[in-house]
Protein backbone atom coordinates (compact mmCIF):
# COMPACT_ATOMS: atom_id res chain seq x y z
CA UNK A 1 0.00 0.00 0.00
CA UNK A 2 3.10 2.33 0.59
CA UNK A 3 4.69 1.90 -2.61
CA UNK A 4 1.18 2.81 -4.15
CA UNK A 5 0.90 5.84 -2.20
CA UNK A 6 4.60 6.41 -2.79
CA UNK A 7 3.87 6.50 -6.85
CA UNK A 8 0.37 7.82 -7.18
CA UNK A 9 1.77 10.86 -4.97
CA UNK A 10 4.79 10.86 -7.45
CA UNK A 11 2.61 11.16 -10.28
CA UNK A 12 0.30 13.78 -8.69
CA UNK A 13 3.36 15.79 -8.06
CA UNK A 14 4.86 16.06 -11.39
CA UNK A 15 5.76 19.01 -13.35
CA UNK A 16 4.21 19.63 -16.56
CA UNK A 17 5.74 20.41 -20.26
CA UNK A 18 3.19 19.37 -22.75
CA UNK A 19 1.70 21.22 -25.80
CA UNK A 20 -2.01 21.55 -24.59
CA UNK A 21 -3.20 23.61 -27.35
CA UNK A 22 -4.52 22.69 -30.62
CA UNK A 23 -5.36 24.96 -34.08
CA UNK A 24 -8.48 23.86 -35.74
CA UNK A 25 -6.02 23.35 -38.96
CA UNK A 26 -4.22 20.67 -36.71
CA UNK A 27 -7.50 18.86 -35.31
CA UNK A 28 -8.40 17.86 -38.85
CA UNK A 29 -5.26 16.74 -39.97
CA UNK A 30 -5.74 14.16 -37.48
CA UNK A 31 -9.02 13.77 -38.06
CA UNK A 32 -8.55 12.68 -41.22
CA UNK A 33 -6.34 9.90 -40.44
CA UNK A 34 -8.61 8.76 -37.53
CA UNK A 35 -11.92 8.94 -39.61
CA UNK A 36 -10.54 6.20 -41.71
CA UNK A 37 -10.37 3.82 -39.12
CA UNK A 38 -13.59 5.35 -37.70
CA UNK A 39 -15.79 7.12 -40.02
CA UNK A 40 -18.08 8.63 -36.88
CA UNK A 41 -15.43 10.50 -34.77
CA UNK A 42 -16.74 13.92 -35.03
CA UNK A 43 -13.80 16.98 -34.75
CA UNK A 44 -14.70 17.35 -30.68
CA UNK A 45 -13.79 13.57 -30.36
CA UNK A 46 -10.51 14.60 -32.06
CA UNK A 47 -9.73 17.10 -30.14
CA UNK A 48 -11.03 15.62 -26.74
CA UNK A 49 -8.25 12.04 -28.22
CA UNK A 50 -5.46 14.74 -28.89
CA UNK A 51 -5.59 16.49 -25.29
CA UNK A 52 -5.85 13.23 -23.71
CA UNK A 53 -2.63 11.91 -26.26
CA UNK A 54 -1.45 15.24 -24.77
CA UNK A 55 -1.71 14.14 -21.19
CA UNK A 56 -0.04 10.71 -21.84
CA UNK A 57 2.97 12.23 -23.82
CA UNK A 58 3.72 13.54 -20.31
CA UNK A 59 3.09 11.31 -18.24
CA UNK A 60 5.60 8.95 -20.75
CA UNK A 61 7.84 11.51 -20.02
CA UNK A 62 8.13 11.20 -16.48
CA UNK A 63 6.74 7.60 -15.63
CA UNK A 64 7.85 5.76 -18.65
CA UNK A 65 10.65 7.49 -20.74
CA UNK A 66 12.22 4.44 -22.51
CA UNK A 67 9.23 4.10 -25.09
CA UNK A 68 10.01 8.12 -26.13
CA UNK A 69 13.02 6.25 -27.81
CA UNK A 70 11.73 3.08 -28.86
CA UNK A 71 8.42 1.20 -27.78
CA UNK A 72 10.10 -2.64 -27.97
CA UNK A 73 14.04 -3.50 -28.20
CA UNK A 74 13.34 -5.27 -31.79
CA UNK A 75 11.54 -2.59 -33.33
CA UNK A 76 11.82 0.91 -34.91
CA UNK A 77 12.74 3.74 -32.76
CA UNK A 78 9.84 6.05 -31.87
CA UNK A 79 10.97 8.94 -34.36
CA UNK A 80 11.08 6.49 -37.37
CA UNK A 81 7.12 5.72 -36.82
CA UNK A 82 6.63 9.87 -36.01
CA UNK A 83 7.92 10.74 -39.17
CA UNK A 84 6.09 7.73 -40.86
CA UNK A 85 2.66 9.28 -39.31
CA UNK A 86 3.73 12.87 -39.83
CA UNK A 87 3.14 12.42 -43.63
CA UNK A 88 -0.08 10.08 -43.33
CA UNK A 89 -1.41 13.54 -41.77
CA UNK A 90 -0.14 15.62 -44.17
CA UNK A 91 -1.34 13.82 -47.10
CA UNK A 92 -4.94 14.19 -46.53
CA UNK A 93 -4.68 17.96 -46.82
CA UNK A 94 -1.63 18.42 -48.73
CA UNK A 95 -0.36 17.11 -51.94
CA UNK A 96 2.62 15.95 -50.75
CA UNK A 97 5.36 16.81 -53.78
CA UNK A 98 7.53 14.27 -55.43
CA UNK A 99 10.96 14.41 -53.91
CA UNK A 100 13.93 14.75 -56.18
CA UNK A 101 16.44 11.40 -56.84
CA UNK A 102 19.79 11.20 -55.08
CA UNK A 103 22.16 11.89 -57.70
CA UNK A 104 23.69 8.46 -58.88
CA UNK A 105 27.40 10.14 -57.75
CA UNK A 106 26.87 10.49 -54.69
CA UNK A 107 26.42 6.85 -54.05
CA UNK A 108 29.72 6.13 -55.22
CA UNK A 109 31.30 5.58 -51.77
CA UNK A 110 28.84 3.63 -50.56
CA UNK A 111 29.04 -0.19 -51.10
CA UNK A 112 28.39 -3.16 -49.07
CA UNK A 113 32.29 -3.41 -48.45
CA UNK A 114 31.88 0.15 -47.22
CA UNK A 115 28.95 -0.82 -44.79
CA UNK A 116 30.86 -3.69 -43.36
CA UNK A 117 33.92 -1.92 -43.08
CA UNK A 118 32.69 0.67 -41.01
CA UNK A 119 29.76 -0.90 -39.02
CA UNK A 120 31.15 -2.60 -35.79
CA UNK A 121 31.20 -6.42 -35.12
CA UNK A 122 27.24 -6.92 -34.77
CA UNK A 123 26.20 -7.04 -31.10
CA UNK A 124 24.96 -9.88 -29.38
CA UNK A 125 22.85 -8.06 -26.91
CA UNK A 126 21.42 -5.40 -29.58
CA UNK A 127 22.94 -2.17 -28.41
CA UNK A 128 26.63 -0.89 -29.39
CA UNK A 129 29.04 0.11 -26.64
CA UNK A 130 29.77 3.97 -26.18
CA UNK A 131 33.01 3.54 -28.44
CA UNK A 132 31.31 2.28 -31.18
CA UNK A 133 28.99 4.75 -31.22
CA UNK A 134 31.26 7.67 -30.95
CA UNK A 135 32.91 5.99 -33.95
CA UNK A 136 29.53 5.82 -35.62
CA UNK A 137 28.70 9.66 -34.96
CA UNK A 138 31.54 10.72 -36.82
CA UNK A 139 30.29 9.11 -40.64
CA UNK A 140 27.89 11.92 -41.52
CA UNK A 141 25.18 11.59 -44.02
CA UNK A 142 23.39 14.51 -43.97
CA UNK A 143 24.77 15.35 -47.70
CA UNK A 144 22.87 12.45 -48.63
CA UNK A 145 19.48 13.43 -46.53
CA UNK A 146 19.49 17.21 -46.63
CA UNK A 147 19.05 17.35 -42.86
CA UNK A 148 21.43 16.53 -39.96
CA UNK A 149 22.15 12.42 -39.70
CA UNK A 150 24.87 9.91 -38.99
CA UNK A 151 25.35 6.66 -39.38
CA UNK A 152 24.98 6.19 -35.42
CA UNK A 153 21.46 7.95 -35.88
CA UNK A 154 20.69 5.96 -38.83
CA UNK A 155 21.36 2.42 -37.25
CA UNK A 156 19.86 3.56 -33.38
CA UNK A 157 16.85 4.11 -35.34
CA UNK A 158 16.03 0.55 -36.77
CA UNK A 159 14.62 -2.34 -35.84
CA UNK A 160 16.56 -5.51 -35.15
CA UNK A 161 16.14 -6.92 -38.72
CA UNK A 162 17.53 -3.85 -40.09
CA UNK A 163 20.15 -3.91 -38.26
CA UNK A 164 21.35 -7.32 -38.69
CA UNK A 165 20.78 -7.09 -42.72
CA UNK A 166 23.08 -4.30 -42.64
CA UNK A 167 25.49 -5.04 -41.20
CA UNK A 168 25.69 -8.34 -43.61
CA UNK A 169 26.27 -5.41 -46.07
CA UNK A 170 22.59 -5.15 -47.81
CA UNK A 171 23.33 -1.56 -49.50
CA UNK A 172 19.98 -1.40 -50.71
CA UNK A 173 17.91 -1.64 -47.57
CA UNK A 174 21.25 1.06 -46.75
CA UNK A 175 20.37 3.41 -49.34
CA UNK A 176 16.14 3.31 -49.33
CA UNK A 177 16.55 3.75 -45.33
CA UNK A 178 18.92 6.98 -46.50
CA UNK A 179 16.14 7.47 -49.49
CA UNK A 180 13.37 7.83 -46.34
CA UNK A 181 15.13 10.71 -44.54
CA UNK A 182 15.84 12.57 -47.83
CA UNK A 183 12.33 12.15 -49.05
CA UNK A 184 10.41 13.19 -45.72
CA UNK A 185 13.17 16.18 -45.27
CA UNK A 186 12.46 17.45 -48.63
CA UNK A 187 8.84 17.03 -48.49
CA UNK A 188 8.57 19.04 -45.30
CA UNK A 189 11.00 21.74 -46.82
CA UNK A 190 9.10 22.05 -49.73
CA UNK A 191 5.95 22.69 -47.58
CA UNK A 192 7.38 24.65 -45.06
CA UNK A 193 5.13 28.12 -46.79
CA UNK A 194 2.30 26.44 -46.81
CA UNK A 195 2.75 25.03 -43.00
CA UNK A 196 4.00 28.19 -41.80
CA UNK A 197 0.90 30.14 -43.28
CA UNK A 198 -1.37 27.63 -41.90
CA UNK A 199 0.23 27.82 -38.64
CA UNK A 200 1.90 24.59 -38.46
CA UNK A 201 5.32 23.14 -37.81
CA UNK A 202 7.33 19.95 -38.93
CA UNK A 203 8.00 20.05 -34.66
CA UNK A 204 4.12 20.37 -33.81
CA UNK A 205 3.21 17.88 -36.36
CA UNK A 206 5.99 15.24 -34.84
CA UNK A 207 5.22 16.24 -31.43
CA UNK A 208 1.49 15.17 -32.46
CA UNK A 209 2.30 11.93 -33.95
CA UNK A 210 4.52 10.60 -31.60
CA UNK A 211 2.02 11.17 -29.44
CA UNK A 212 -0.97 9.59 -31.59
CA UNK A 213 1.54 6.21 -31.34
CA UNK A 214 2.48 6.56 -27.52
CA UNK A 215 -1.46 6.07 -26.56
CA UNK A 216 -2.22 2.66 -27.04
CA UNK A 217 1.58 2.30 -25.17
CA UNK A 218 0.40 3.97 -21.93
CA UNK A 219 -2.84 3.41 -21.87
CA UNK A 220 -1.74 0.09 -20.86
CA UNK A 221 0.60 1.54 -18.77
CA UNK A 222 -2.54 3.00 -16.97
CA UNK A 223 -4.19 -0.42 -16.46
CA UNK A 224 -7.17 1.41 -19.34
CA UNK A 225 -6.00 -0.69 -22.23
CA UNK A 226 -4.93 -4.46 -21.82
CA UNK A 227 -1.18 -5.14 -23.20
CA UNK A 228 -1.25 -8.00 -26.21
CA UNK A 229 0.83 -9.88 -24.08
CA UNK A 230 -0.61 -9.23 -21.13
CA UNK A 231 2.53 -7.67 -19.45
CA UNK A 232 1.30 -4.78 -16.34
CA UNK A 233 3.67 -2.10 -15.38
CA UNK A 234 4.47 -0.87 -11.96
CA UNK A 235 2.07 1.08 -11.79
CA UNK A 236 -0.85 -1.19 -12.01
CA UNK A 237 0.71 -3.73 -10.23
CA UNK A 238 0.86 -1.61 -7.25
CA UNK A 239 -3.32 -1.11 -7.37
CA UNK A 240 -3.25 -4.69 -7.41
CA UNK A 241 -1.63 -5.21 -4.52
CA UNK A 242 -3.59 -2.68 -2.89
CA UNK A 243 -7.24 -4.62 -2.72
CA UNK A 244 -7.82 -6.22 0.11
CA UNK A 245 -9.44 -9.52 1.10
CA UNK A 246 -12.71 -7.42 2.09
CA UNK A 247 -13.14 -6.16 -1.00
CA UNK A 248 -12.36 -9.27 -2.84
CA UNK A 249 -15.32 -10.93 -0.47
CA UNK A 250 -17.76 -7.80 -2.19
CA UNK A 251 -16.88 -8.53 -5.35
CA UNK A 252 -17.86 -12.24 -4.98
CA UNK A 253 -20.96 -11.65 -3.22
CA UNK A 254 -21.81 -8.78 -5.86
CA UNK A 255 -20.66 -10.77 -8.80
CA UNK A 256 -21.48 -14.92 -7.34
CA UNK A 257 -22.83 -15.49 -10.54
CA UNK A 258 -19.58 -15.46 -12.38
CA UNK A 259 -18.24 -17.80 -9.89
CA UNK A 260 -20.52 -20.81 -10.98
CA UNK A 261 -19.02 -23.98 -12.86
CA UNK A 262 -19.84 -27.26 -14.38
CA UNK A 263 -19.67 -29.32 -11.24
CA UNK A 264 -21.03 -32.70 -12.57
CA UNK A 265 -23.55 -33.77 -15.67
CA UNK A 266 -25.95 -36.67 -16.47
CA UNK A 267 -25.27 -38.00 -19.25
CA UNK A 268 -25.18 -41.61 -21.23
CA UNK A 269 -22.25 -42.79 -23.76
CA UNK A 270 -21.57 -45.68 -25.87
CA UNK A 271 -18.36 -46.87 -27.80
CA UNK A 272 -18.54 -48.60 -31.20
CA UNK A 273 -15.40 -50.23 -33.30
CA UNK A 274 -16.90 -48.87 -36.48
CA UNK A 275 -17.91 -45.80 -37.84
CA UNK A 276 -20.13 -47.16 -39.75
CA UNK A 277 -22.07 -48.86 -36.28
CA UNK A 278 -21.54 -45.30 -34.59
CA UNK A 279 -23.29 -43.37 -37.01
CA UNK A 280 -26.28 -46.16 -37.38
CA UNK A 281 -26.62 -45.95 -33.36
CA UNK A 282 -26.47 -41.62 -33.87
CA UNK A 283 -29.14 -41.59 -36.75
CA UNK A 284 -31.15 -44.18 -34.50
CA UNK A 285 -31.05 -42.12 -31.48
CA UNK A 286 -31.79 -38.68 -33.24
CA UNK A 287 -34.97 -39.90 -34.55
CA UNK A 288 -36.40 -41.83 -31.19
CA UNK A 289 -34.33 -41.12 -28.03
CA UNK A 290 -30.67 -42.43 -26.82
CA UNK A 291 -32.10 -45.21 -24.21
CA UNK A 292 -34.00 -46.88 -27.03
CA UNK A 293 -30.96 -46.99 -29.16
CA UNK A 294 -28.83 -48.35 -26.35
CA UNK A 295 -31.46 -51.01 -26.30
CA UNK A 296 -32.08 -51.73 -29.84
CA UNK A 297 -28.37 -51.73 -30.40
CA UNK A 298 -27.84 -53.81 -27.50
CA UNK A 299 -25.11 -51.59 -26.02
CA UNK A 300 -23.43 -51.16 -22.44
CA UNK A 301 -23.98 -47.20 -21.52
CA UNK A 302 -20.77 -46.04 -19.67
CA UNK A 303 -22.31 -44.10 -17.68
CA UNK A 304 -25.08 -46.81 -16.56
CA UNK A 305 -22.99 -47.03 -13.02
CA UNK A 306 -23.09 -44.24 -11.46
CA UNK A 307 -26.75 -43.27 -13.08
CA UNK A 308 -25.31 -40.92 -15.70
CA UNK A 309 -23.76 -38.63 -13.20
CA UNK A 310 -20.35 -38.16 -14.21
CA UNK A 311 -18.31 -36.11 -12.00
CA UNK A 312 -16.06 -33.31 -12.25
CA UNK A 313 -12.27 -34.85 -11.55
CA UNK A 314 -8.42 -33.13 -11.81
CA UNK A 315 -7.80 -35.84 -14.33
CA UNK A 316 -11.31 -36.58 -15.67
CA UNK A 317 -10.96 -39.14 -18.68
CA UNK A 318 -11.58 -38.39 -22.60
CA UNK A 319 -14.94 -39.67 -22.20
CA UNK A 320 -15.94 -36.92 -19.09
CA UNK A 321 -14.60 -34.20 -21.12
CA UNK A 322 -17.29 -34.70 -24.13
CA UNK A 323 -19.80 -35.01 -21.70
CA UNK A 324 -18.53 -31.84 -19.67
CA UNK A 325 -18.51 -29.90 -23.44
CA UNK A 326 -22.04 -31.15 -24.47
CA UNK A 327 -24.98 -28.74 -23.98
CA UNK A 328 -28.00 -29.80 -22.35
CA UNK A 329 -30.21 -32.17 -24.35
CA UNK A 330 -26.90 -32.30 -26.92
CA UNK A 331 -26.24 -35.53 -28.60
CA UNK A 332 -22.84 -35.75 -30.20
CA UNK A 333 -22.03 -37.15 -33.86
CA UNK A 334 -19.83 -40.26 -34.21
CA UNK A 335 -16.85 -38.91 -32.26
CA UNK A 336 -13.29 -41.02 -33.08
CA UNK A 337 -11.47 -41.61 -29.86
CA UNK A 338 -8.08 -41.32 -29.34
CA UNK A 339 -7.78 -45.19 -29.21
CA UNK A 340 -9.34 -45.31 -32.49
CA UNK A 341 -12.67 -46.40 -31.35
CA UNK A 342 -16.02 -44.56 -32.25
CA UNK A 343 -17.93 -42.73 -29.09
CA UNK A 344 -21.39 -41.16 -29.31
CA UNK A 345 -22.71 -39.34 -26.17
CA UNK A 346 -25.51 -37.11 -24.97
CA UNK A 347 -25.90 -34.61 -21.89
CA UNK A 348 -29.12 -34.47 -20.72
CA UNK A 349 -28.35 -31.72 -17.32
CA UNK A 350 -26.22 -30.36 -15.93
CA UNK A 351 -25.92 -30.30 -11.96
CA UNK A 352 -23.77 -26.23 -10.66
CA UNK A 353 -21.76 -25.19 -7.84
CA UNK A 354 -19.62 -22.15 -6.69
CA UNK A 355 -15.97 -21.76 -6.20
CA UNK A 356 -15.17 -21.54 -2.60
CA UNK A 357 -14.60 -17.53 -1.84
CA UNK A 358 -11.37 -18.22 -0.55
CA UNK A 359 -10.08 -20.48 -3.80
CA UNK A 360 -7.70 -19.16 -5.98
CA UNK A 361 -9.57 -18.96 -8.53
CA UNK A 362 -12.30 -16.44 -7.45
CA UNK A 363 -9.18 -14.66 -5.62
CA UNK A 364 -7.48 -14.16 -8.91
CA UNK A 365 -10.29 -13.22 -11.07
CA UNK A 366 -11.57 -10.50 -8.59
CA UNK A 367 -8.18 -9.59 -8.58
CA UNK A 368 -8.07 -8.88 -11.97
CA UNK A 369 -12.04 -7.30 -12.29
CA UNK A 370 -11.21 -5.00 -9.47
CA UNK A 371 -7.33 -3.94 -10.31
CA UNK A 372 -9.28 -2.76 -14.07
CA UNK A 373 -11.97 -0.57 -12.07
CA UNK A 374 -9.20 0.69 -9.89
CA UNK A 375 -7.12 1.90 -12.88
CA UNK A 376 -9.78 2.91 -14.76
CA UNK A 377 -10.95 5.34 -11.70
CA UNK A 378 -7.42 6.39 -11.22
CA UNK A 379 -7.22 7.48 -14.64
CA UNK A 380 -9.82 9.34 -15.11
CA UNK A 381 -8.94 11.30 -11.96
CA UNK A 382 -5.43 11.83 -12.75
CA UNK A 383 -6.80 13.14 -15.89
CA UNK A 384 -9.38 15.53 -14.95
CA UNK A 385 -6.67 17.00 -12.61
CA UNK A 386 -4.22 17.73 -15.35
CA UNK A 387 -7.12 19.08 -17.22
CA UNK A 388 -8.11 21.43 -14.82
CA UNK A 389 -4.20 22.28 -13.86
CA UNK A 390 -3.53 23.21 -17.35
CA UNK A 391 -6.86 25.39 -17.93
CA UNK A 392 -7.87 23.22 -20.94
CA UNK A 393 -11.61 23.62 -21.80
CA UNK A 394 -12.51 21.04 -23.92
Amino acid sequence: MRSLVLLLASFLSLPTYANTSFSDTEIKLVHSVLREKDTNITLQQTKYRMVENAFLLEQATQLHPSILKRQSPVGFSSDHHARRYTLSLLKGQFNLPTATKINAKMWQPYSAKWLKSNLPAYPSNNTYTTDQLAKLDKIDLSHLAKKPLTLALLMSEQSMQNRYRLHQGDINLFKSLINEHHRFNLIMQTLSTSLNAQGLSQQKLEHIAKAELLRPVMLSYFGVLHSMHGARSAYVEALQQSITNRQINDYFQANKQSFKYIKKVKANAVFFKSKVQAEQFYKYALKYDFARAVTHFKQNDIFAKTQGIVERQNKSSWAHQVAFSLQPQQLSKPIRTPQGQWFVAQTLSRFYDYYDKESETVKYQAKLALTEVLAKNAYQKHKAKWIKSNNITL
